[in-house]
């Protein structure tokens, strides 16, 4: 520990608030040090840790697959909306269920429909959107 020299009082000893404040004014610069290189790692650690996260992010987002491209041409969605209508004309054999799908079919439009859907890829999400849109007759 290193001598410190003190100013002496009148019977030529050092006061101790003097003694105390020099011991603890060296003791209080390290501890700020201290402080500082630990708020130093702790940034940096959150820096790495925002990065990690970004990754992670980024990697998720590179596995997802995106719905490109149609999978019904017009004559098949055609084909298939027919189908799925006159299947509900079986199934629900009451006159004015078959009249109401009957005037959907009429005014069945293939390519207001795939402008309104365009994310239809497979058969699973086509029956969903023909549920939705023939439940209101049903």
């Amino acid at each position: 520990m290193p001598i410190i020299k003190m100013p002496l009082n009148e019977r030529g000893g050092i006061t101790m608030v003097e003694s105390v404040s020099s011991v603890n004014g060296a003791k209080a610069s390290k501890a700020a040090e201290e402080v500082k290189a630990v708020k130093e790692t702790d940034k940096v650690e959150k820096q790495e840790e925002t990065k990690a996260k970004k990754t992670e992010e980024k990697d998720k987002t590179d596995n997802v697959t995106v719905r490109s491209s149609y999978a019904f041409d017009r004559a098949t969605l055609q084909k298939k909306v027919i189908e799925y209508v006159e299947n509900l004309k079986k199934t629900h054999d009451y006159p004015t269920v078959v009249e109401e799908l009957t005037k959907y079919l009429d005014l069945f439009r293939v390519d207001d429909f795939m402008k309104k859907y365009p994310n239809i890829t497979t058969d699973a999400d086509f029956r969903t959107i023909m549920y939705n849109e023939t439940i209101k007759y049903l």
